[in-house]
């Protein structure tokens, strides 16, 4: 009770804590709303359904990897989502902001209940897909509740959710290894 707080840990590469500076919330939302200025200005009709799942998810791990905050994915996927309602970056789908939102929840939860492998490069790479696909998941259950038309089920339910796994797995690699490549630089003893 000296006035400092005490920092509870998830492991010793990525601690855990519900303070969150300003800059660094900044920063979170930044990275979300930045993944969807990315998703408007590449998006090009490739038709591999969650091709974007690859700035998407290295942005997602990257942040969540990076920060000490419990709710880091979270409010990134908060931040997407906020940015996917704006007029000049809202989609042809009413329903983008929900699916943005999604990930975001599943990584910090994952985070916070699998603390002994989130310093794991394949710990990251599959979160990255995991979460991924909880966009079709997310569109399913629209469609099953709304009747919306989902374009990417267009080839049957089992592409869609392969496609989205396998992007989302590769950003999650780009991510973790930027964060694995940032705290090998910065662990880097000074020789001068």
């Amino acid at each position: 009770m000296n006035g400092t707080s005490s920092l509870k840990t998830a492991s010793k590469a990525f601690p855990t804590e519900w303070s969150l500076t300003w800059i660094e919330a900044l920063l979170l939302i930044g990275g979300g709303v930045m993944a969807v200025v990315l998703h408007r200005a590449l998006d090009m009709s490739l038709g591999l359904p969650g091709h974007h799942g690859i700035e998407w998810m290295a942005i997602m791990i990257l942040g969540r990897a990076s920060s000490k905050f419990r709710g880091a994915g979270t409010l990134t996927s908060i931040g997407a989502s906020f940015a996917s309602v704006l007029p000049f970056l809202h989609g042809d789908n009413p329903f983008t902001w929900i699916y943005y939102l999604l990930p975001g929840p599943v990584m910090d939860l994952a985070f916070r209940y699998l603390p002994r492998y989130a310093n794991k490069l394949w710990f990251m790479v599959l979160l990255g897909g995991f979460a991924h696909m909880t966009k079709p998941i997310g569109q399913l259950t629209i469609n099953l509740l709304t009747g919306w038309p989902i374009g990417s089920f267009r080839f049957g339910v089992v592409y869609p959710f392969a496609s989205h796994l396998l992007f989302g797995m590769i950003g999650g690699l780009l991510g973790a290894m930027v964060v694995f490549g940032i705290n090998r630089f910065s662990n880097k003893p000074n020789k001068g």
